[in-house]
């Protein structure tokens, strides 16, 4: 069972922590706030496990969706030892989520009985026994109870009918699924992550939280909460609307729900990435992201330019460019010196000790598989640097500076709505990944 200590409280909801786990002899541990290593199709994104390893502060904790466990069920059945040997994350803690932030659903489906679990082949209908029979073959370290977190895929602005609805489902899920839990002695070991749903309505999460049993659960989890990323100029134009919602919910919403949560349980967040974001949640009192932002970028070709926050520069402002994309954009123009810089300077990651950025981007004009790994390195560098600095600003009292330090970078949806490495798998190339 994992288990979350609060290390430093800094004022009524920020807060230092450490979540721990002791599991095959070893003691893991993951300081927050904090993000997950976001794994896909069982894996880190673009990178094998002896690569991955050898980047600076890699979380001990992982991120898993239930997507990739129910199309393998009965391969982990068969196998015996979890997720976390299937797919060689060695010592690492899984953290079984019910959707992966990064492939929303397309159209809302949730069923009043059936929970909605979105995998390469489509759509799949769980009953909560199906469900607990899945987390209990993954075997994670901890588990989301299962949520209605699809109330921002049609509109920006879903009824209340819809958001109340989200509600009485997940409270319905929970009550079956703690059924389930204290039946079975197995499934009774993993930690269990209750889930408060009810979108940005601040009285219906409030619902949720005061719907929901604490006493069996290890941590809580905030779902629901974003739109996938726009395609059109109307859209974006409508996600900008959204935003303010967002940043609203962040810091207005999240901490009176927060305050009505047992403080000892860790708060996890899911689909939040912008840096900003990031850290106004955490100000906020969230302990725990998804991690998801540096396979955004690498799959979108945007290597991420991050600057160390500077506790004693008052206004933090940065003037220089905060990300490349890539390839280049009339790169034969660059002087010599310029093609064979890194893609930042100083930085110490592999990438940018042994590549330049016009070789970068010629691996992506020549759709090397090699392209997106060197991005991926660089880019989970960089945002691991990002949380080491946040949980900085928290020890020495100075997060407000660290959010305008986070203003700085903000990355288009638009762009990130491109995937320039052709990994994205549909019904259209194939039903099932291979195993």
């Amino acid at each position: 069972m994992v288990k979350f200590s609060i290390v430093f409280p800094l004022g009524e909801y920020i807060r230092l922590g450490k979540l721990s786990e002791y599991t095959n002899h070893l003691q893991i541990n993951l300081h927050t706030p904090a993000c997950l290593l976001y794994t896909r199709y069982g894996n880190v994104p673009f990178l094998p496990p002896d690569i991955y390893e050898e980047i600076e502060q890699l979380p001990e904790f992982s991120f898993a969706s239930m997507g990739y466990v129910v199309e393998r069920k009965f391969v982990l059945m068969k196998f015996g030892k979890g997720l976390a040997e299937f797919a060689g994350l060695r010592k690492r803690g899984v953290v079984l989520f019910q959707s992966d932030p990064t492939h929303l659903a397309t159209v809302a489906a949730v069923g009043k009985s059936s929970i909605p679990v979105w995998t390469t082949g489509g759509r799949l209908q769980l009953s909560v026994k199906e469900y607990s029979m899945c987390s209990k073959i993954a075997s994670p370290t901890a588990f989301q109870a299962p949520t209605d977190n699809e109330t921002f895929l049609l509109d920006v602005n879903p009824t209340m009918k819809r958001v109340k609805n989200s509600v009485i489902r997940t409270s319905g899920y929970l009550k079956e699924l703690v059924s389930e839990y204290t039946s079975n002695e197995e499934l009774a070991k993993k930690s269990l992550l209750v889930s408060i749903a009810g979108g940005y309505n601040l009285q219906l999460r409030l619902q949720s939280v005061a719907e929901t049993d604490f006493s069996l659960c290890s941590g809580v989890v905030i779902d629901g909460l974003l739109q996938d990323l726009p395609v059109s100029s109307v859209e974006a134009k409508e996600h900008t609307n959204e935003n303010k919602s967002l940043k609203e919910f962040l810091t207005v919403t999240l901490p009176q729900v927060f305050a009505h949560i047992p403080p000892h349980l860790p708060r996890f967040i899911t689909q939040i990435w912008q840096p900003l974001d990031i850290a106004l949640a955490a100000r906020s009192g969230c302990d725990i992201f998804d991690g998801s932002l540096p396979y955004r970028l690498s799959r979108s070709g945007i290597g991420w330019i991050y600057k160390d926050w500077d506790e004693t520069n008052a206004l933090n402002v940065i003037s220089d460019i905060k990300f490349i994309e890539f390839p280049l954009k009339e790169s034969h123009k660059l002087h010599e010196k310029e093609q064979y810089l890194p893609i930042q300077m100083g930085c110490s990651c592999f990438t940018c000790l042994h590549h330049s950025r016009i070789y970068i981007s010629h691996l992506h004009i020549t759709q090397e598989m090699l392209a997106p790994m060197l991005l991926m390195i660089h880019n989970s560098h960089q945002c691991y640097r990002f949380f080491s600095d946040l949980r900085r600003s928290i020890t020495v009292n100075k997060v407000d500076l660290f959010v305008t330090h986070a203003s700085n970078w903000y990355f288009p949806p638009n762009l990130l709505t491109i995937d320039k490495t052709n990994e994205f798998k549909s019904t259209v190339n194939t039903d099932h990944d291979d195993v």
